[in-house]
């Protein structure tokens, strides 16, 4: 099964994007902030292993209703609601960096739905950014919304003037600067033409929305500048798994130490040398955590 460009009414007449990759045990996917649905299909390989992914786009991304979030819990209510009509009563949960916080959120109050949940490169709350994608100007664009929208704006320009060349865009200011953000096992990732054409497909369609997607980003690193506020307590360590890069330069690894603080017993790894993108450079590990 390979349906990328689903869409689902929510009960208030919004609409929801999602995509389904493979067949077998679902796990819902929380993709990164400022990407989309098909940032999935970087894990389509894995669908061979019995897995299925179902992505779904957050508001203002992709193929979703923009909507304004208040915290992170009010995508809760659009997860729900999509695994009820695909009759879905327990799955796993995966969130990848900006994801990852939005899967915590999920896990925190639907632990009855969720059979284990893993969370890789995710930013603790409140983040810090002045170490966010080792970039000096990451605050001003974080805490000054005004600012992050000219970046935001930008970013969707060089993504669509690309006009479907990874390589190009890689060669705007935009994506120069994604490279800094790269460690040296990073940049295997960027430099292996099939997944950076699948990851930069799926940052331009987080874009589709153009004003509503930059809004969209805009909120959620708002959000993340925020505590937590999750009743971490209640969570069963039993449930989570955290795993992060030591020499993540976007979002570095003192953040998986302080998520797994809040949950005792969370199966925390941190993987040596590896950067962001390390989850993708271990997926038969993810295979065993997600599949057994």
């Amino acid at each position: 099964m390979n349906l990328l460009n689903c869409q689902f009414s929510l009960p208030d007449g919004r609409k929801l994007g999602y995509t389904t990759i493979g067949e077998g045990l679902p796990i819902i996917y929380f993709h990164g902030t400022a990407s989309s649905r098909l940032e999935v299909q970087l894990l389509k390989q894995l669908t061979t292993t019995r897995l299925q992914f179902i992505c779904i786009d957050r508001p203002g991304y992709g193929l979703s209703t923009y909507r304004p979030r208040r915290a992170l819990e009010d995508f809760n209510g659009d997860v729900n609601a999509l695994a009820d009509y695909l009759g879905l009563e327990r799955f796993g949960v995966l969130g990848w960096s900006g994801g990852g916080a939005f899967a915590l959120a999920y896990l925190a109050h639907n632990q009855h739905r969720v059979t284990k949940t893993l969370t890789v490169a995710t930013p603790n709350l409140p983040f810090e950014a002045s170490t966010a994608h080792n970039f000096p100007l990451a605050p001003y664009l974080m805490k000054l919304p005004w600012v992050g929208k000219v970046a935001m704006r930008q970013l969707q320009r060089a993504l669509f003037r690309a006009d479907g060349d990874s390589d190009a865009f890689l060669e705007t200011p935009q994506g120069k600067q994604l490279l800094r953000g790269a460690n040296k096992g990073d940049l295997e990732f960027f430099h292996n033409p099939t997944w950076m054409s699948l990851m930069y497909q799926s940052m331009a369609e987080g874009f589709r929305q153009r004003e509503s997607a930059v809004n969209a980003v805009i909120g959620e690193h708002q959000l993340f500048l925020r505590g937590w506020n999750l009743p971490f307590s209640r969570i069963q360590g039993d449930k989570l798994y955290i795993w992060h890069g030591s020499e993540d330069l976007t979002c570095r690894v003192n953040n998986a130490y302080s998520i797994a603080k809040n949950v005792p017993n969370a199966k925390l790894k941190v993987f040596q040398g590896q950067g962001h993108y390390v989850m993708f450079a271990q997926l038969e590990q993810l295979t065993q955590v997600l599949g057994a």
